[in-house]
């Protein structure tokens, strides 16, 4: 699974950066200006491309050949280097939290450490091979009928443990972005693209045989026999390209008006009967709904067929495999081998992520609120918040000055220009 971090891991960077600036100063002064930069280095270049030919190998040539991609990455970049300089000081604090000793119960610091801890306690970890999700395996096992599915999608959700069939969150309407509204998105397949299921080249179908042995291995894993791992590795790939073929292409998702699509509960629970909306609403914490933004009604008409057609046998695997594709890296190493293996093939990422990283992202996407908590207690100090709280003040002067100066606008453009200036929230530490 390839590491996705949070915004922690980027605020912080800026955070860093700003202690930074403001620790060039001295006490009671202004900071020291800083030396000029030069935007572009030549020595970045590769000059002995005309521009003409290939002008991003002529702008980037050099420092593309200096700057390899490490293994554990699929993507390199300036930028990644600052995000890297920051895990490191994540896991400063995450490693002082663990070994605090005199942390009080419920306290941050305590909360914070024993979840790192328990994820980099590898001992233990293989020991417990896949035990800890063993009973939500025998759970989803013991389904009986379509009830049963749908509620063990409610279920899934409302723990974290991914988002089968449809997606569903709470977000700002882009219409009326003074009120928050519930989104129900296509969704229920795990590959990145939906044309990874209905195209048939040679490099699809290379990603979709590996896809298919890796949910193959992780049901042998758990002690399903070889043949009917396979046949549910066919069962799962099925679900999931009937999928793909209701969702709309990335080109019609381009479209704002197409993906805004305002229904009354009661009108969308009509269009879909057998999702039951109202009810599943109110078990998804989100009663009290009037309306909710629908992004593709017809995936939504297909899957209300999709639910009856589709033998709950087959449900259950597909939700059995939601389960074992979403904690596959969390759990003893022939689990993360296996994921490790498949990211390889989808990715091309050469070098397994790092157990210490991994739980750093884990933490961070979990209980992020917290960890900032002590982020900002050690990293950013009073004096860089009011260096920043400057500098944002200044650019909201400068952008004031250049609004009233432009010759192109009119009055009232300007006005409206200054009330949107002045609307911004800057939040910082």
């Amino acid at each position: 699974m390839k590491l996705k971090y949070s915004g922690l891991v980027i605020t912080g960077a800026v955070l860093l950066s700003a202690n930074l600036m403001a620790a060039s100063g001295e006490p009671g002064k202004g900071a020291k200006p800083v030396p000029p930069k030069k935007f572009i280095d030549r020595a970045n270049m590769d000059l002995s491309v005309k521009p003409g030919d290939d002008f991003f190998e002529y702008a980037n040539g050099t420092w593309l050949k200096n700057n390899t991609i490490p293994a554990k990455e699929t993507s390199w970049g300036s930028f990644m280097q600052l995000r890297d300089f920051n895990i490191n000081a994540v896991q400063t604090l995450l490693k002082k939290a663990e070994a605090d000793q005199n942390a009080a119960p419920g306290s941050v610091e305590k909360r914070v450490g024993d979840l790192y801890a328990s994820g980099m306690d590898s001992v233990t970890i293989e020991k417990l091979g896949y035990t800890p999700i063993k009973a939500d395996l025998e759970k989803i096992n013991q389904i009986k009928d379509l009830k049963g599915v749908l509620d063990e999608v409610v279920y899934m959700r409302t723990l974290g443990m991914g988002s089968p069939m449809f997606g569903f969150g709470v977000g700002q309407d882009s219409k009326n972005p003074n009120k928050m509204v519930v989104n129900f998105r296509q969704g229920g397949t795990s590959l990145p693209d939906r044309d990874y299921y209905l195209k048939s080249d040679a490099r699809v179908q290379r990603i979709q045989n590996a896809y298919k042995k890796y949910i193959t291995t992780l049901f042998t894993l758990t002690g399903t026999d070889e043949a009917t791992a396979q046949k549910n590795a066919e069962t799962i790939f099925n679900i999931e390209k009937n999928f793909a073929t209701s969702q709309m292409s990335r080109v019609e998702m381009r479209d704002p008006q197409k993906t805004y699509n305002k229904f009354a509960v009661a009108d969308f629970g009509k269009t879909v009967p057998e999702l039951h909306v109202p009810q599943m609403l109110v078990e998804l914490k989100a009663k009290g709904q009037d309306s909710v933004l629908v992004g593709q009604p017809k995936f939504f008409t297909d899957l209300n067929s999709t639910l009856t057609a589709t033998p709950v046998a087959d449900w259950k695997i597909y939700l059995q495999w939601n389960l074992l594709r979403n904690s596959a890296s969390f759990l003893s190493s022939p689990f993360v081998k296996a994921n490790f293996a498949y990211s390889q093939v989808l990715s091309g990422q050469k070098a397994a992520t790092p157990r210490w990283q991994r739980m750093s992202s884990l933490t961070d996407g979990t209980i992020g609120e917290l960890l900032g908590q002590l982020y900002v207690k050690e990293y950013f100090t009073p004096e860089a918040k009011a260096r920043m709280e400057e500098l944002v003040n200044n650019l909201r002067k400068a952008y004031e000055i250049r609004i009233s100066k432009l010759d192109w606008m009119s009055d009232a453009t300007k006005q409206k220009a200054l009330a949107k200036l002045h609307a911004f929230t800057p939040k910082i530490g």
